[in-house]
């Protein structure tokens, strides 16, 4: 049987398409697109199309996907574009308006975004104002068809070498917010927190996908994306792989970094840590015991 007779159990993809997707390395080229003027005061925001690829992946037309650190709102544009609705929640009112000024300024049209004066569809997904901790527990179990997010990387939040630096600028005072954990092992506590309930709410065989940045930490390079994977297994994902990802067209410029002294990296990279919920029916465990 060749690829294109198989059934496609997790998205619409074709055969070519699926194993294109599964190279480790993934590099893009998404310049600033017609919604970046509104998305650049969050420092972390990421391009709509992006998260489309992600979301056209990890579900199919019409699922609903949900992304717990919403920010300002890259995730639930990309399932618009892709024909998925999206529910997003987040902790700061001011990234949730600017989700909302997006979606009366823009329309969704033949899988892109276009101002309001043209044709098309409004952005019909939602964002949640609130901490996803509490919301989350309002979610029945086993509904969500793919959760796709962007967490704060870790704790202590702000730029450490140059001031001029802005890709941290989403930093809160809200003690709810994780990026302001008092260390990583707090953070990472919070993290194994969140992992159980993405778990329950997850539908079984489908993907907890999410973004995460390396960071430097006491003089060490601190690979956070594997930390949370690890902790996440603790709760019972099974950790599937990684993709580490590249945008060239936004790289920031080389920063020199202990020139001449030591090597310090410029992280310009991050990692998509992918996990899916696989849990064994109750007769294929007897089944197992037994034979």
């Amino acid at each position: 049987m060749g690829l294109g007779e198989l059934e496609n159990r997790l998205n619409e993809l074709s055969g070519s398409e699926w194993l294109y997707w599964t190279n480790t390395i993934y590099e893009t080229s998404f310049p600033p697109d017609c919604t970046h003027n509104f998305r650049k005061m969050h420092g972390a925001m990421k391009p709509p199309e992006f998260m489309a690829e992600i979301v056209s992946f990890f579900s199919k037309s019409g699922e609903t996907i949900l992304d717990p650190f919403a920010g300002v709102g890259g995730t639930l544009l990309g399932a618009e574009l892709v024909n998925r609705k999206a529910l997003g929640m987040e902790l700061n009112p001011c990234w949730v308006a600017v989700y909302q000024n997006i979606c009366r300024e823009f329309k969704i049209s033949k899988g892109s975004l276009v101002t309001s004066e043209e044709a098309g569809q409004a952005i019909g997904s939602q964002m949640l104002l609130g901490d996803c901790f509490t919301l989350m527990t309002d979610i029945d179990e086993n509904s969500i068809a793919a959760i796709i997010t962007d967490p704060p990387y870790g704790c202590h939040h702000g730029a450490t070498g140059f001031k001029a630096e802005t890709h941290f600028n989403m930093e809160s005072v809200d003690p709810r917010d994780i990026g302001n954990s008092r260390d990583y092992h707090e953070y990472l506590h919070k993290m194994r927190v969140f992992g159980a309930e993405a778990y329950r709410v997850l539908r079984n065989g489908r993907y907890l996908v999410m973004l995460i940045g390396d960071r430097l930490f006491e003089g060490e390079y601190l690979p956070l994306g594997f930390k949370v994977a690890e902790v996440l297994r603790e709760v019972g994902f099974k950790w599937k792989g990684i993709r580490i990802w590249w945008n060239k067209a936004t790289q920031r410029p080389l920063r020199p970094y202990a020139v001449k002294a030591c090597f310090i990296p410029n992280i310009t990279h991050q990692t998509l840590i992918i996990m899916r919920k696989e849990t064994v029916p109750k007769g294929k465990m007897k089944q197992t015991k037994s034979g």
